[in-house]
């Protein structure tokens, strides 16, 4: 069983991928705990992979984790809903989730580590896909302030300019994540 935070997530990929005696684009390929499909070595730095739910689909991208985050938040979970992001975040697969299930976990983990690979400090790495699941949140909390289409067009800014925080329009109502920032 697969239980790394994220900088052995990191060096689990580049040592897979190092080691491989197959160097062809996605020519490898291991089940994580959830039987999520990772493919590799991918083509943009050393420990790259393609993530699958299905050999037959096509990879899952962060809207569609938004869009699972704001379904599973409500009234009553959306304080644990932000203690489990954050848990995550600080613990990859090491993290107790209370409200997050195992395999939204794995998932988001799956997906946040290449980030973490492919756009390292000082870049945002996994980060910045966090900040749009806590949006997500926040979208279906304080709809007044932010839809849920505007998250989705934060998190599809690919080649643009980082989105600026929300953190000015609560008013100090809320406690933000250590990502959020």
């Amino acid at each position: 069983m697969m239980n790394y935070n994220y900088e052995q997530g990191v060096e689990h990929m580049r040592t897979l991928v190092e080691k491989a005696t197959n160097r062809n684009q996605y020519s490898n390929s291991f089940n994580t705990n959830t039987n999520l499909i990772i493919q590799y070595p991918g083509h943009k730095r050393v420990g790259d992979y393609r993530l699958l739910t299905h050999l037959d689909e096509p990879p899952p991208k962060h809207t569609d984790i938004v869009q699972i985050i704001f379904d599973m938040t409500n009234n009553e979970n959306y304080l644990s809903m932000i203690q489990d992001l954050e848990e995550i975040y600080s613990a990859g697969l090491k993290a107790h989730t209370d409200t997050i299930p195992n395999d939204i976990k794995d998932l988001i983990f799956w997906i946040t580590l290449q980030e973490e690979i492919n756009y390292p400090p000082p870049r945002m790495g996994r980060k910045l896909p966090f900040q749009r699941y806590f949006e997500a949140i926040l979208a279906k909390q304080y709809p007044n302030i932010i839809k849920m289409q505007e998250v989705i067009n934060r998190t599809n800014n690919h080649g643009g300019r980082t989105p600026s925080l929300l953190s000015n329009q609560f008013n100090n109502n809320i406690d933000f994540p250590i990502f959020y920032n």
